[in-house]
Order: structure tokens, then sequence, then C-alpha cells
């Protein structure tokens, strides 16, 4: 073997909505991945339910929030007209700084099975059948469904927005997509109109002045103008719309009118969260096999059916309700429908009456068969990452992560390198492992390459004895280098003819090879304009590369550690395009984060992944998609390739109208994704919902969810910041919050006094957010952040759940020393019972307490001076801390009630959390309680307003903006 040698080690080897304004309060407490209510229900605000806010604003009264119970019958929107209830504004201040005081995802239920076809005349029954044959040429895959991936072409032209070209079977993967109507935008125009279907009529919505709709008389139910079909009101039930824990609309209404959209100053859009894990029986998604008739989908715009799709001619045909096209229904799939147009087994059909619904896909939408769940292991042996304990704790959750995977198919294998690449033979027919060495990186070659990537169960013994005795063999090492890049290129060319994840750790800057990158970091840039330079990626041998990847089905997880520049930026590139996370552990100590490390990689291996997936979003005539937000990698115009999607992951998008006036009452929108189980289905997940164009402001802003503004703000504000500088993004938030105060106090609330900051119920914890995110780890000025770490939080923040995200930048702060009797002991439904979470303000902090924050990265227990010494007996075993060093105390269940309670809190954390969240113990006055106090995000800090100079602030520029 040229190039290579070949080292034996006998020992170890055989072979080598709102009703009454309210003003902007600082909440009780922000309660963390509440569940948010069905579209035109006032929203769960994020205060507590039991507790009243201390008054931040002098002369404000507050009251704890009701929550609402509003039943829904026929659309019931909240009225046009709301009140305001004043609250004063307090003076201006001076600004003096507040006073300190496991297993792999297991195969989904059973397929709902499709009923038995209903008898129907002979010649609908032809028709029928012939439609479907029509239907189910259509191929629908994420490659080509010609040849497979051995008839990939490289691409001719670049690939847009990277400005390189894409990797092998981008060209044939488009233009299939295309001719499924998977890849290409979909076609609208008037629907004909359907001999025997009657369109129900509706009034025209009210004319209202200010909301900038069209003039009178032109607005005209479909059923007269011969245009768009209409979703009948009935169909649009609470049942029917998509939980919100998949689907989270900003504002749950679209303006009717492109004026009033401009007007309005809100953000339209919706958060997607595709694989979350479902914690109710309401939240699982049924599966529904249709068999024979296969997946019934809109001829024209490829919309799948759904619970807002009208059935008419007496159940023969189906009425798109995003294109309005008109639909034969399959033969085996008919059912006659009632008095009022409704099937009689709409309640036997999941598609006809839930909002997020999976189908079987057939074997039309796959030209290979499924991918099997493949894991290939990149891990970094060099020097600095054994002497830091960072290879053994890898190579140790690796083997307990494999030890929980269940499919048979599953396929794994592992390169190892430092300046050279270390490749290991795993042929089942071997009773230990082979390793080989190749030393000339500069002519790389894969020896041996059918017996690098096994099956695992075929090889688990050979697997078994490699990961047992890895650590050891390259614990004397002291080679230095990183040929990081050559080791992922190798691990490509390994794995690329099947597809699945590199896991890959990284120790150091790559320094040798393909792929080296220098250390660019300049401390002089911090808080500068230019400092966004470092933010940015610096070489595009890894975007390349990524985009290689993502091409061939390959996603990457990417675990990072140094204590030196690691240009995150560059390297997190590869997880962001192929759908991937990074995971950093700056200055890695294993006595502090050896948990944490194994915890992550079981969890990155465990949690509920689908494959080789693609993502489309849909909407109705008169909207369209304006942006995408999240890990993945656009072809296509609007189609996202998803190598991986995991149950971590969120994507968001913006909508923009394309017309001057939406033409119906309600506007679908509808997203699929079609991937691959863990247990080898083909799958397609609809999420769909149909909310109503709305013709006025007031009935805007009560439909409005301040937390799913917020997050799809901050990601906006993510690519502007990277685009242009931290400060224009800052500024953008900010002006994001003062448009819509000024917009809501000029064209809804109307005259009042102008010592008062008005704001609609369901907005009244926007600015606090806003505030929030200026103020977090991604956004805020100053040179305490090094690149890196505001990179990776970026990245955090850039595929986050609404919850997840409103977590990083309002952390949750409890009081251990007061629990209620019922806190952190089992519920009626066996969740654990969470004490109510404070404000997060120095003021509520007791000397003679003891408070737990926790922000989604780490727990921080902080010990007033004064704190009792029961409690340190309870906690800690110990009866003071004088002379005790709080970075080695732990809290462990010591037998006690108090301790189990506390340890039940922390444990149920971390387990509704991405992230593994270590502990840290503080004592107050300890020069470390300074992380803690940079999460209250209410004090003043630095040159930052408090949250009360800010409203301050917000109505002094409202004002001002007003008095123009």
């Amino acid at each position: 073997m040229s190039g290579a040698r070949r080292r034996l080690y006998p020992s170890a080897f055989e072979e080598a909505p709102v009703a009454q304004a309210q003003p902007v309060p600082t909440p009780a407490a922000v309660q963390q991945g509440a569940p948010f209510q069905q579209p035109f229900q006032q929203p769960v605000q994020p205060v507590h339910q039991q507790y009243a806010p201390q008054a931040t604003v002098p002369g404000a009264v507050y009251q704890p929030m009701a929550s609402t119970g509003a039943a829904w019958g026929s659309p019931a929107y909240p009225p046009a007209v709301q009140q305001q209830q004043a609250f004063p504004v307090p003076p201006a201040t001076s600004g003096a700084p507040a006073q300190a005081q496991p297993g792999i995802a297991q195969p989904m239920q059973q397929p709902y099975q499709a009923h038995a076809p209903v008898a129907e005349p002979a010649a609908n029954v032809a028709a029928g059948a012939a439609h479907t044959q029509k239907l189910h040429k259509r191929v629908f895959y994420t490659e080509d469904p010609e040849g497979g991936p051995s008839s990939w072409q490289q691409p001719q032209e670049p690939v847009p927005m990277m400005q390189t070209a894409a990797g092998p079977g981008v060209q044939q993967m488009t233009a299939a997509m295309q001719q499924m109507n998977v890849g290409g935008a979909a076609q609208r125009s008037p629907a004909p109109s359907s001999p025997g279907f009657q369109q129900p009529s509706y009034p025209p919505p009210q004319q209202q002045a200010i909301s900038g709709q069209a003039p009178q008389g032109a607005y005209q139910p479909a059923s007269t103008m011969g245009g768009a079909a209409e979703t009948p009101s009935a169909l649009v039930t609470p049942a029917a719309q998509c939980p919100s824990l998949y689907m989270r609309m900003t504002v749950n209404g679209l303006p009717q009118s492109e004026a009033l959209f401009k007007k309005s100053c809100l953000p339209f859009g919706c958060v997607f969260h595709p694989m979350a894990v479902a914690r109710t029986p309401q939240d699982k998604v049924p599966v529904v096999n249709f068999g024979a008739a296969g997946v019934i989908r809109c001829r024209k715009c490829r919309t799948y059916i759904n619970p807002f799709v009208v059935f008419v001619d007496a159940g023969r045909r189906w009425r798109c309700n995003v294109c309005s096209i008109s639909n034969d229904v399959p033969a085996d799939y008919y059912a006659a429908t009632d008095s009022s147009g409704r099937r009689v087994d709409v309640h036997e059909r999941p598609e006809l009456n839930r909002g997020v619904v999976e189908f079987v896909a057939p074997s039309e939408y796959m030209v290979r068969p499924p991918q099997p769940p493949s894991y290939f292991f990149v891990i970094d042996a060099s020097y600095p990452a054994v002497s830091s304990g960072m290879f053994e704790v890898a190579v140790s959750a690796i083997q307990a992560a494999l030890n929980g995977l269940t499919d048979e198919r599953t396929r794994v294998g592992f390169i190892t390198f430092d300046g050279a690449i270390h490749f290991y033979n795993l042929k089942s027919t071997l009773s230990n492992p082979q390793m080989m060495v190749v030393a000339d990186i500069d002519e790389l070659f894969i020896p041996l390459p059918d017996d690098l990537f096994v099956n695992y169960f075929e090889s688990k013994g050979v697997v078994e004895s490699l990961l047992t005795k890895l650590a050891a063999m390259h614990k004397p090492t002291q080679n230095v280098d990183s040929a990081l890049g050559v080791a992922l290129q190798a691990a490509f060319n390994v794995v690329k003819n099947v597809g699945g994840k590199l896991v890959v750790f990284a120790s150091q800057l790559p320094s040798v090879g393909a792929g080296k990158l220098p250390n660019r970091e300049d401390v002089k840039l911090l808080g500068t304009d230019k400092e966004v330079s470092l933010l940015q990626s610096d070489d595009q041998h890894y975007k390349n590369f990524a985009l290689e990847c993502s091409g061939k089905q390959i996603s990457m997880d990417l675990f990072l550690f140094s204590g030196q520049f690691t240009d995150v930026a560059t390297l997190g590139c590869m997880p962001q395009f192929t759908g991937g996370q990074v995971f950093y552990y700056p200055n890695y100590k294993s006595e502090r984060d050896a948990e944490k490390l194994y915890k992550e990689v079981v969890h990155s291996l465990s949690r509920e992944t689908g494959f080789e997936a693609v993502m489309r979003v849909r909407t109705s005539k008169g909207v369209r998609v304006q942006a995408h937000y999240g890990n993945f990698f656009i072809r296509s115009t609007d189609l996202l390739a998803l190598p991986n999607v995991d149950a971590d992951k969120a994507f968001a998008v913006q909508f923009a109208l394309t017309d001057a006036f939406i033409p119906t009452k309600f506007v679908s929108i509808q997203a699929a994704l079609l991937y691959t189980t863990s247990s080898g289905e083909r799958r397609i997940r609809v999420f769909t919902q149909c909310i109503p164009a709305v013709p006025s402001l007031p009935e805007l802003f009560s439909m409005a969810d301040s937390e799913a503004i917020a997050t799809l703000t901050a990601k906006i504000a993510i690519e502007k910041a990277l685009t242009t500088k931290l400060s224009d993004a800052r500024e953008a938030l900010v002006n994001k919050c003062l448009e819509i105060l000024t917009v809501y106090r000029s064209d809804v609330a109307g005259s009042s006094s102008s010592n008062q900051l008005l704001m609609p119920e369901t907005l009244r914890t926007l600015p606090l957010y806003i505030l929030a995110l200026v103020k977090s780890a991604a956004f805020r000025a100053g040179t305490d952040l090094r690149p890196d770490e505001r990179t990776y939080h970026m990245m955090n923040y850039r595929t986050a759940p609404v919850p997840t995200l409103i977590n990083y930048v309002y952390p949750r702060l409890l009081a251990l020393h007061a629990l209620p009797p019922d806190a952190g002991l089992p519920g009626p439904d066996g969740a654990i019972v969470m004490p109510p979470p404070l404000t997060l303000s120095s003021e509520r902090l007791d000397r003679r307490g003891a408070f737990l924050l926790e922000n989604g990265s780490m727990i921080i227990v902080w010990l007033g001076r004064e704190i009792s010494q029961d409690f340190l007996l309870s906690v800690f075993g110990l009866p003071s801390l004088d002379g005790v060093d709080t970075n080695q105390l732990k809290l462990m269940p010591l037998g006690n009630e108090l301790s189990t309670r506390i340890c039940n809190i922390i444990s149920h954390i971390r387990a509704t959390r991405p992230l593994y969240q270590n502990v840290y113990v503080m004592r107050e006055g300890e020069p470390k309680e300074a992380l803690f106090f940079s999460n209250f995000v209410e004090d003043r800090s630095k040159a930052i307003h408090s949250y009360h100079e800010f409203l301050v602030s917000l109505h002094q520029r409202v004002q001002s903006k007003l008095s123009k």
C-alpha cells in the first residue's frame, strides 16, 4: 500500500388573542415551554397564573392573569374594537445601576389502515381508478427516481446563495422534485366551476378605514366571483388545526390586504418543529396507510388531503383548500356525504379531522431501499484530545449509545486522526479489529473500503472490542497535529454510497492537510463593527464539503473542545447546511464537563431522527414564503434538503403577500416532511393550519403570539448580524418593537394620555423579550464574549423552537428555600411539579435564600450569605460553607425530602431541554457570581437599560414618532 504504513498491536488485535389592552409589565414569571393555545384563542401568556408580579413601574397595578377558557364553535374572532386599560409610565430615572441583591428512537405506532371501499357506480369506479393510476406515476423522493444514486451527475451551474457547486446528485434530485411537484413551486389559477357544487356564501368582512383593505365592493365571496373556492367556516375547528407543538404562528391570522400587511408592522411567519416529541395524547401523530389508493394529493399544487378540503358532488370529488382545483376521489377512498357536505366517515379518518398526520409512503416515493440508521465516527486522537480526557469520555459515550441500538440494519464505522488518518477494519469474520494508519495525507486513499463501514449487529463483537481498547491504545500519543479536513474527506468517501450521520470530535483547529485553518482571532476587533468578520465563515473548503455531504444525504454533528480559538463559524457551516448541530465545550475539563459530554453524545444518537428528508411549505393563493431560517440547504427555490432532521430542530418561515388582496376568508398553510424513520419506513408527516384573512388591525393584534414573534424576530436578526454588523441587528430588534408599539398606539388604542404606554394583552411581554435578546449572548455589545462563544449561541438560536429560545434569552429563576408543598413531587399526570418562576430582577433575591437559575445551557444554584444551616445540611450535608470550595459542591440525593425534591426539579429541567446542563454552585460575594447576575435581564447592565428604563425609552420614542 503506497503512502501507508500498517501498524499492528498483537496484544489487542488478532490482525493488525385579546379583548383589553394592557401595559407592558414585568411578568411574575415566564413559563418556559408552555403550550400555545389554538388559533383565534387568546394565547397563554408566559406569566404564572397564581402569583402577582412585583411592580417595577411605580403607579401600575398588576393582577394575576386568568387563563382563558373560550370555547370553540364557529370561528369566533376577537372583537374588532378593544378597550384600553391605561397604566402610567414612570418618569425617566438617573440610570443608576440596580442595587445588587438512552436508545435509538423506536418505530412509531402501527399505521392506521384505510377502511374498505364503499360501493360506487361502475363509471365512477373506472374514472377514479384511471385518475389514481395517473396520479401515482409521479415519483417523490430525495434522489433521482430513474437511476438512483449511481446515476447522479455533478451540476453544471453554481448553487444559488453559496457561490459553489453542490454535491453530486443535486441536478437530478431537483429535476425529480419538480417532476413530482415536490421541488417546483406550485402553479395556481382560478378553479373551474364544478357542476353540482354550491359554494357557501359569506358576508363580506367589515370595512374599517384604518385597515387598508379593499374599497367597498372589492371583496366578493368566491361563489359570486367564480374565483378561488372558500373553506367553509364549519371545517375550521380547533381539533382540525395542527397543534402548536409542531406549528406555531406568529399571528393566528393574516392581513386581508397588502396595505394592512405593511401597516401592521407585525412579522408574519411560522415556526415549525416537525419532529417534536409528543408529551400528551392529543399531540401524538396518527399514522395513516392508504394502501392501494396511494397518498391522496391535489393534482395541481400537490397539497395533501387535510381537514380543510371540501368534498363536492356527493363526495365524488374534493376541492383543494390551497389552489381551489377540483380533484376526483379515488374509488376505494369514496364515502358518502351528509346534508352539510361532510363525509360520513370524517371522524374515523385522521387525515380529515387532525391538523397533523403521517402518511406511509408507497414504493412510488423511493428509488432505493430506505436508508438504514448509519453513524460514522471521526474522533480527534491528538495529544490535546487525549490529555484533556475528551477522547476517553467520547469513546465511552459512543459505546453506551451503540448498546441502545435496536434496528438490525444499523451501520457504523470509525476513523481517528492526529497528523495521520487511522482506519479500522471491522469485518465480521475478525475476532479483533485491525488498525491501518495512512500517514501520507496529501495523497489519501481508502484501504479496504468495504470493511470500514459495517453492519453493527453483524460485527458487534469486533466493534465492542475496538471501543474497549481504543482509549488505552492512543494514550501514549505525543502528536499535536490535526488533519481534520483530511479525516472528514476520508469519512465522506467511505459513507457516500449509503449516507447517514458523521459524528465528529475535534479538540483544536485543523493544522495540517486540506482544510487547514489559521488562527484569525483578533481581540482588537471585539466590540467593533468589524467583529462580525470573526462570526462569518472564512474558508470555502468546509462550505463546499457540506454541500457535497448534503447531496449524498450525509448529516454532521460536530463536537468542539478547545481553550483556544476553534473557528466555530467556519467549521459550524458543515452542521448548518446538513441539518446537524454544533456542541461546544470551551476549555474542556473532564472533571467538570465529562458528564455533559457523555449525556449529549448519547442524546445526539438516541433522539428521534428522520433520515434523508426533504420539506416544503405550501400556502394559499395570495401568500408566499419569503424566507426560511434553520439548518438546511435550499434546493429548487423552496425545497429544504435535510439529510437528518431530529427532535431538537425547528425551522421558521416568513410570509409575504403576492397580491393586493387575499381573495378568500381563510388562508391555508401546509408543511410536508418526507423522511425515513429509524425503523426504515418512508413517511410523509403533514402539518396544516387554516387561519382567517383578517380585515382590521385590532383583530390582528388580538391574534398575536409574543413568544413566536420574538423567536422569528431573533432568527431574522441573526441573519442581519452576519450580513451587516451586530449593532445593526440590535437596532433592528428594538426598532421592530418600537414600530409595533407605535402602530398599536396610533391606529388601535386611539387617543389617550401622553403618560401611558399601551399594548394588547397578547403582546404584553414582547418588549421584555426584545430587551432580553439585546442583552443575550448572541447580540449583546461588549468584549467579554469570544467569537467562538457568540457564534455558538447564534447557531443555537437559529435552530431553537419557541420554548427553547425563550428559555435561552429569559431564563427561569426558582426559589429553592421556599418551595410550595407539591413542588418537586410527581403531580397527577406523573410529571414533576415545578415551583413558580420569578422575575429576573435582583430585587427578588434574598440573602437568606437559595435560588436556582437555568438558561438552557447551565444550571446555577446561588446561595445567600445568610442561608440557613438546616438547608445546607439537608441539601449538601454540610453545617456551613466556611472554607468550602463551592466548585466541589455537588447536588446529590441525600435521602431527605428537601434534597429529593430539589434533585427531582433538576432532573426534570434536564429532561426537557435539548442540552444537558451542568450544575454550578456559588455563594453570594464570590467573583464567579457575575455569571449568575449576567442572566438578570431586567436589571441594568453596563450601558444597557434596565427593563424599567427600556419601557421609558420606548414610550418617549413612541411619543416622538407620533408628534411628527
